[in-house]
């Protein structure tokens, strides 16, 4: 219907969204490790909440094609429909973000100093201009240490990150976790 073509437009262009009235019925999937209003339950997994809708939407598809590979997310990803992932997306993108602020204080003057790689893409204080990036500020920091760690090993690659870790170590990493946390 003409709502539904309203709200993929509104994701994929980053425009305003309608207020969704109900919970997504697919919620519960996710809610069991990344809360229902997106704050997850473990520092290792992504917090959803505030994040950019067409982000979510694109990485929803790419675990459901195996394009991302995770063990937990493939499987959970490959049983929703394009209407449950647009659904998810609007949901988590409407919540509020919530900082996770569980980085090592002591390293956070450090990650500040080494985002400026990050910067270009990810904006000056973690919130990007494109919406299909994520946004990196309120996530927990070991989450974002691993992600930079899957970029550097190859279990997940986009040409700029690539780029960006092959020269980082793990304490490197934990830094700008510490920083975005």
């Amino acid at each position: 219907p003409l709502s539904r073509l309203c709200l993929v437009l509104a994701l994929l262009v980053g425009g305003p969204t309608l207020a969704m009235a109900e919970e997504p019925a697919a919620l519960a999937t996710c809610a069991a490790c990344h809360g229902k209003s997106g704050v997850s339950i473990d520092p290792s997994y992504a917090n959803l909440g505030g994040q950019n809708g067409p982000y979510l939407v694109l990485q929803l598809k790419a675990f459901r094609s195996g394009e991302r590979n995770n063990p937990i997310m493939n499987p959970i990803a490959a049983q929703l429909s394009d209407e449950d992932i647009t659904e998810l997306a609007l949901w988590f993108s409407e919540q509020p973000l919530v900082a996770a602020a569980n980085g090592n204080p002591a390293l956070v003057e450090e990650g500040r100093n080494r985002a400026g790689y990050c910067h270009a893409c990810h904006g000056m204080q973690g919130h990007p201009v494109a919406t299909e990036w994520p946004i990196l500020a309120g996530q927990s920091a070991p989450y974002i240490a691993n992600q930079l760690m899957g970029f550097k090993r190859g279990a997940r690659y986009h040409p700029l990150m690539a780029n960006v870790v092959k020269d980082l170590e793990a304490s490197a990493m934990s830094a700008l976790g510490a920083y975005y946390a």
